[in-house]
């Protein structure tokens, strides 16, 4: 018996370019060998320019670490973060380089358990405009001299370590119709490092079919962070809610506490909830590539240790279209703030390329 075999291309190149309404021009590159050297395993690299955070990332993947298929990855990256809101101020950012490992254990064929240990290095540049929750976040911690408020804080180290659970029975990951997908992640700021701190959420989705045109669309989330060992939760781990992802018609990240100039900061918790009902484009029949929707969001954050209280929920409703589009999903709405104050920063129209909910 003869047999030919013909190895197929194992490498990827992928090139983006995005345009949202609050990063603007975003572009993103990716490079993904598989079986780099013979090894099996693979190995990719990230490059992401968005104006409020641009990242390189380094990932090796062993899908079978061990015979019995859990699988590993390695990533280094290093992060600049300049907050959504300060972007012109040059001397107010976020640095952030770290690696570490995780592995992922297969329970089901819808079930996934993973867990992870790593270690991330930050430094935090603050200017006049910083918000005073950072300045106080870094003298609580010992970074920054009592009475100094600008320049640079001496660098916060952190042992993360993750551990999470996903179980997805959607029918389709890009436009789903049917089933639920459930997640859960923990992290925890282990002894050793400069923060000890858990930062908990959990994500349900439910998507009931109505017709073979009619979806009806269910997301809810809570999330919720704390220190501990006499260290406060660290900012740079907050939470943000508004905009496309959240609640619509609220700008984006704008939800929840304000610093002394009035700009959001975010917070320690989150309660995000959103209802779509899903329909094809009239004369479309059911094409599910461009479709109509309309909506109901809800949601809001807090400061470490408040309450998640239902009185503070944000509400909208609104309307929109999502395309799945060659260069991504593509998603546009309209949204009109139900509940509002005078602090509340309002955006009708927002759109994003690859935002899933």
């Amino acid at each position: 018996m003869n047999v030919n075999v013909t190895e197929k291309p194992t490498g990827q190149i992928s090139l983006g370019v995005g345009f949202s309404s609050t990063d603007k021009l975003v572009l993103q590159a990716g490079l993904r060998q598989d079986n780099v050297f013979g090894s099996g395993t693979s190995l990719g690299l990230d490059v992401n320019t968005a104006k409020s955070f641009r990242t390189i990332a380094l990932t090796q993947y062993d899908p079978y670490f061990t015979v019995d298929g859990i699988s590993r990855s390695t990533d280094v990256y290093y992060r600049t973060s300049r907050p959504l809101y300060y972007t012109g101020d040059q001397d107010y950012k976020i640095e952030t380089a770290g690696g570490g490992f995780k592995f992922g254990v297969p329970f089901s064929e819808v079930d996934t358990v993973f867990f992870g240990i790593g270690y991330e290095w930050t430094r935090i540049s603050v200017s006049p405009n910083t918000p005073s929750q950072y300045v106080k976040f870094l003298h609580d911690i010992g970074k920054m001299p009592a009475g100094q408020t600008t320049g640079t804080a001496s660098p916060i180290n952190n042992f993360p370590f993750t551990i999470g659970w996903a179980r997805d029975r959607r029918d389709s990951a890009l436009v789903p119709t049917k089933g639920p997908y459930t997640q859960a992640n923990l992290e925890v700021g282990i002894p050793g490092g400069d923060v000890q701190y858990y930062r908990a959420s959990v994500q349900q989705q439910y998507f009931y079919p109505i017709s073979k045109a009619f979806t009806l669309a269910l997301n809810g989330e809570v999330a919720y962070g704390h220190g501990y060992g006499n260290t406060p939760f660290p900012v740079y781990k907050y939470f943000y809610a508004g905009g496309i992802g959240s609640v619509r018609g609220y700008q984006t990240s704008t939800l929840g506490p304000k610093d002394q100039n009035g700009n959001p900061v975010g917070g320690a918790s989150k309660m995000i909830g959103n209802v779509e009902f899903i329909f094809p484009l009239p004369g479309s029949g059911v094409d599910r590539t461009l479709r109509l929707f309309t909506f109901f969001d809800f949601g809001n954050v807090y400061q470490e240790g408040a309450p998640l209280s239902f009185s503070e929920l944000k509400y909208s409703t609104g309307f929109g279209m999502s395309w799945l589009s060659p260069i991504g999903p593509l998603k546009i709405s309209m949204g009109f703030p139900l509940k509002k104050d005078n602090t509340d920063k309002v955006q009708r129209f927002q759109f994003q390329i690859g935002t899933a909910f």
